[in-house]
C-alpha cells in the first residue's frame, strides 16, 4: 500500500510528531511505500501584516492544497493520513484531497477542532463550553489560544467555517481518536461527523523489555513543567511526605519557581531534561509514574512507556488516564487536585503495589506494542479505502 501523510508541525516539537515518526516508520518496516509531506507553523509569526496573511491561510491556504495536489499526482497513494493540519496547510487539504477522491484518515491527536487551546482547560480546570458550538465565541473572549484574541479568532474560524457546511464529516473517511473518552468527546460535539467514522486506535512505543522486579525506592515523573501538568499537587504531596522520594524529570515554564520553592525538600530532586534512553532506565527502576495532570490530556506517550517497562501509574481521575488506568489493576487513581488523595494513593500503592507490575506489562502488550497497533491500522486504512470507493460510486 502506498501512503501518504501529511504533518503540520506545531513552533515546538511534540507528541504529534513522534507518533507521525513511529508510524511512518513502522509502516516501511512492514514493507508500505511511504512518503510524509510537512508543513510548518514556523512563518506564522511576525509583522501585523505577515501575522493577517497567516490568518488567512489558517482558514484556507491554497498554496498548501497546491502543495498536497502535487504530492499526490507525484506519489499517487491509496490512501492519505492526516496528522494535523493547523495552521499553515489547513482545511484546504483535507478539501483537495476530497476533490482528488483520495481515502482520507484523520487523527486527533488533541482537541483543536472543537477547542481553540486544544486542550479543553481555561484557568486549569476543564472547560467545554465551546464543545457543542459551531463558532464558539467564547475562545476568542477569553483569548484562549496564545492569549490573544486575534490568534484565537483564526482557530475559531479554521475549524468553524467547514462545521456550518458539514465538511468535517464529508471530507474525512475515517477519524482516528486515542481513547473512548476522546471517541465520546467528540461524538457529542459540534464537529458533526457520524458516530461510526470515529475508530479507537491508540499510539503505540517501541518495546523496551520490562522493568527490574525489585524497585528502588522512588518515584518518578515525567513530562512539561507547567501548572496544567499538576505538578503543584505532586509536590505539596512529597513536600508533606519525607520519606517519599520523587524524581522529576522534564522542563518548563514553572520549574524554575517550583525549584526554589521546595528547595528544602531533600526527597524532591529535579533531574531536568533526559534523553529517551535515560528515561527508560529511570522507569524501570522507579517504584511507579505519577501524572497528576489537571486536564483531559489526548494520550500521553509517557503513560505508554511506563506500561511497556511493567510501571503502574498513579494518575488523575480525569480524561485520558481515567481511561487508561484500571485501579488496583495497572496502577491507581485519585482524585484531580487534591493533595491528600494523591498522599492516600501512594501509600495505597506501597501496600499492594507490587502486584500491579505484570499487569501494567499486560495492559502494553494487549495495547500498545507495534504489532497490535500495525494490524489496528490497517483495519482502518482497508476499511476507509472501502468507504471511498463506496462514497464515489
Amino acid at each position: 500500500m502506498r501512503i501518504l501523510f501529511v504533518h503540520n508541525h506545531y513552533q515546538q516539537p511534540g507528541g504529534e510528531d513522534r507518533a507521525v515518526e513511529l508510524e511512518s516508520s513502522l509502516l516501511i518496516e512492514k514493507g508500505h511505500d511511504v512518503r510524509v509531506l510537512y508543513f510548518d507553523n514556523k512563518g506564522i509569526a511576525g509583522t501585523y501584516i505577515q501575522k493577517m496573511v497567516a490568518f488567512k491561510n489558517a482558514v484556507y491556504n491554497s498554496g498548501s492544497a497546491a502543495v498536497l495536489r502535487h504530492n499526490i499526482l507525484d506519489f499517487k497513494p491509496d490512501l492519505i493520513h492526516f496528522h494535523n493540519i493547523f495552521f499553515v496547510a489547513s482545511p484546504s487539504v483535507l478539501k483537495e484531497a476530497y476533490r482528488r477522491d483520495m481515502p482520507v484518515v484523520v487523527t486527533l491527536h488533541n482537541y483543536r477542532t472543537i477547542c481553540s487551546n486544544a486542550l479543553l482547560l481555561r484557568e486549569n480546570k476543564p472547560c467545554e463550553i465551546c464543545v457543542q458550538k459551531k463558532l464558539p465565541l467564547a475562545g476568542i473572549r477569553y483569548a484562549c489560544y496564545r492569549k490573544s484574541s486575534l490568534a484565537s479568532a483564526m482557530v475559531t474560524l479554521s475549524t468553524g467555517l467547514p462545521k456550518l457546511g458539514s465538511k468535517w464529516s464529508k471530507w474525512v473517511d475515517s477519524y482516528i481518536v486515542l481513547t473512548s473518552f476522546a471517541k465520546e468527546k467528540f461524538e457529542h460535539s459540534s464537529l458533526g461527523v457520524k458516530s461510526q467514522q470515529f475508530l479507537i486506535k491508540p499510539n503505540f512505543v517501541p518495546d523496551p523489555g520490562i522493568g527490574d522486579s525489585k524497585r528502588e525506592p522512588y518515584f518518578l515523573y515525567v513530562g512539561r513543567i507547567s501548572e496544567e501538568k499538576g505538578l503543584n499537587v505532586l509536590l505539596e504531596a512529597f513536600a508533606e511526605m519525607a520519606d517519599k522520594k520523587i524524581r522529576v524529570v522534564g522542563d518548563g515554564p514553572e520549574k524554575e519557581q517550583l525549584m526554589s520553592k521546595y528547595k528544602n525538600c531533600i526527597n524532591i530532586d529535579f533531574l531536568g531534561n533526559r534523553i529517551q534512553s535515560e528515561v527508560i532506565i529511570l522507569m524501570k527502576k522507579s517504584m511507579a509514574l505519577i501524572f497528576p495532570s489537571l486536564w483531559y490530556e489526548g494520550l500521553p506517550f509517557v503513560i505508554l512507556e511506563a506500561f511497556s517497562t511493567g510501571t503502574p501509574i498513579i494518575a488523575s481521575n480525569l480524561g485520558a488516564m481515567a481511561s487508561l488506568i484500571e485501579d488496583g489493576y495497572n496502577g491507581l487513581l485519585f482524585r484531580t487536585g487534591v493533595v491528600k488523595e494523591l498522599k492516600t494513593a501512594i501509600l495505597r500503592f506501597e501496600a499492594n503495589g507490587e502486584k500491579m507490575y505484570g499487569y501494567a506489562r499486560n495492559t502494553y502488550l494487549n495495547n500498545f506494542h507495534p504489532e497490535i497497533h500495525y494490524q489496528a491500522v490497517m483495519k482502518i486504512y482497508d476499511q476507509s479505502i472501502r468507504e471511498s470507493k463506496r462514497r464515489r460510486s
